[in-house]
């Protein structure tokens, strides 16, 4: 077990989100939340890894209570990939994601060469190893996404908890973070992720947690828990999960109905003139 929480209520002094939380993650397991806006997936994430207080029970990473870790002790244990944003320092590329490494330093310690052959393989993974020297403002969103989640890689930690690590990615960028996040559970790494995609669930997950409105909608393993049932309660549309055959093998995949559309085969026909833009 490298995370874990037992009787959790989450939230805010005097705004409960979340009661009664239990789960565990596991190493090699890639567990997968999900849920519309405003449910808590954001809190909840923040709450597992000690930067806000639980209201009440338990969250353990590696065992140990997280209220009796130092917080070098909990990077050691969790690294954290959030939602990329905008940076007010002008830190190259390869200088945030040897942040990575400051829970394995001392006191006003410098990285040295094993931290920093970290965090150049570590955006060579990413792929974003030409992008080193680039001030963290001079890059995309997208590429920052991808250079947190090097960092996160650089801290060795035994689990990874990623806040939405899609977010901002273009088709194929999304497609090298799943890719990645496979590689981590293939070398014994726990990932808690979240999305608001269920398609990135059905291919990488072993198990889902649905949340709605801070509650446990479902939660258990991935093929059972992503039906259309559960999905269409949980988003409030209709959606169809189908399976498809890709290269051999099966496949499934969300379709949700585009809300307000009852006919197909309309024709559309736009012209433009010489010049025009």
């Amino acid at each position: 077990m490298t995370l874990a929480a037992h009787a959790l209520d989450y939230g805010y002094p005097g705004r409960v989100i979340g009661r009664g939380l239990d789960v565990t993650l596991e190493d090699g397991e890639v567990l997968c939340v999900l849920g519309p806006n405003g449910t808590g997936k954001t809190t909840l994430f923040r709450t597992l890894l000690g930067l806000l207080p639980a209201l009440s029970g338990r969250v353990s990473a590696g065992g140990q209570a997280l209220v009796t870790l130092t917080r070098a002790q909990i990077a050691r244990e969790v690294a954290y990939v959030p939602q990329a944003s905008s940076s007010y320092f002008d830190f190259s590329l390869a200088e945030m994601v040897e942040m990575g490494r400051t829970a394995h330093l001392g006191p006003f310690a410098r990285p040295g060469a094993r931290d920093r052959e970290l965090a150049r393989a570590a955006l060579e993974r990413m792929g974003i190893a030409a992008l080193a020297d680039r001030p963290v403002g001079a890059v995309s969103g997208g590429e920052r996404q991808l250079a947190l989640i090097a960092r996160a890689l650089a801290t060795e930690a035994r689990s990874i908890v990623m806040d939405e690590p899609t977010a901002n990615l273009d088709f194929g960028n999304q497609s090298r973070v799943l890719a990645e996040v496979t590689r981590l559970k293939a070398s014994g790494i726990a990932v808690l992720l979240c999305t608001h995609d269920p398609d990135h669930a059905l291919q990488v997950a072993d198990r889902a947690l649905l949340l709605r409105s801070g509650q446990v909608l479902a939660l258990g393993p991935a093929n059972e828990v992503l039906t259309d049932a559960n999905l269409s309660a949980l988003y409030g549309i209709d959606v169809k999960v189908s399976s498809i055959e890709m290269n051999g093998s099966i496949r499934r995949v969300c379709v949700p109905q585009i809300i307000g559309v009852r006919k197909i085969g309309v024709r559309v026909e736009i012209s433009f003139e010489a010049g025009a833009t």
